[in-house]
């Protein structure tokens, strides 16, 4: 499964964000009926940034602890695995 790549930006049609596109291309990620508050907003935008600097972080310094079998796992659900 492949995700639309980052980076991602939000649309606003009279304040409120109605959709996350990706930035300078056409196409939606994903589009609301209710408004997602700030702070999931600014989050879905920083999805793809975020899992592309987790995975170089565990590709560079991968150990065998709670926390980095944490980010395996995060990686693994945002990839559909």
């Amino acid at each position: 499964m492949k995700h639309t790549p980052g980076p991602w930006v939000g649309f606003l049609d009279q304040g409120h964000l109605v959709a996350i596109m990706p930035a300078g291309r056409p196409g939606n990620v994903c589009q609301f009926s209710v408004p997602p508050t700030d702070a999931d907003a600014h989050l879905i935008e920083a999805a793809p940034e975020l899992l592309a600097a987790l995975k170089v972080v565990v590709a560079i310094a991968d150990r065998r602890t709670d926390e980095f079998d944490a980010a395996r796992a995060a990686i693994a659900k945002a990839e559909g695995r």
